[in-house]
């Protein structure tokens, strides 16, 4: 890698991983040189930037011999990862079913208890009886389950 090599503050400031008005305030407090490019444009020597710490460079091979195990744990967690997602969102589809069901039902039950409360107000006001109404069975979209795993 070419340390000496001249990037743009813009470039610079994407390497660094901060903004280009943040390394201008560094030029100006005297932290970090510049220099001119042959565009004449300001620029910054990629070994300005590391010695600033702004830039670490990491080593670009891996030891000889542990790349491949590495890749092949790496795969595995990868796999067990993918697994356990996909239970995941299978629990959550089943969860967001049984959450559709319970409020269903208690929609059900309040829409219930307002009929029962108007019929009580109704006997307290008039002293009378309603005439019993009915009550159909609710249409059964299937069985509420409640799942511990």
């Amino acid at each position: 890698m070419d340390l000496d090599r001249l990037l743009t503050l813009t470039d610079a400031a994407m390497l660094a991983g901060c903004s280009r008005k943040a390394l201008e305030r560094r030029v100006e407090r005297g932290s970090l040189h510049v220099s001119h490019g042959e565009d004449g444009q300001r620029a910054v020597r990629l070994a300005d930037l590391m010695r600033s710490g702004l830039v670490a460079l990491m080593p670009t091979c891996a030891p000889v011999g542990s790349a491949p195990a590495r890749v092949e744990e790496a795969e595995s967690e990868l796999e067990a990862l993918r697994a356990a997602l996909t239970a995941t969102e299978v629990a959550l589809r089943r969860s967001r079913e049984d959450m559709r069901i319970v409020r269903t039902r208690l929609m059900e039950a309040e829409a219930r208890a307002a009929v029962a409360e108007d019929d009580l107000t109704r006997v307290l006001l008039n002293g009378v009886p309603p005439e019993p109404v009915p009550i159909q069975p609710a249409a059964r979209r299937g069985r509420l389950r409640l799942r511990t795993a």
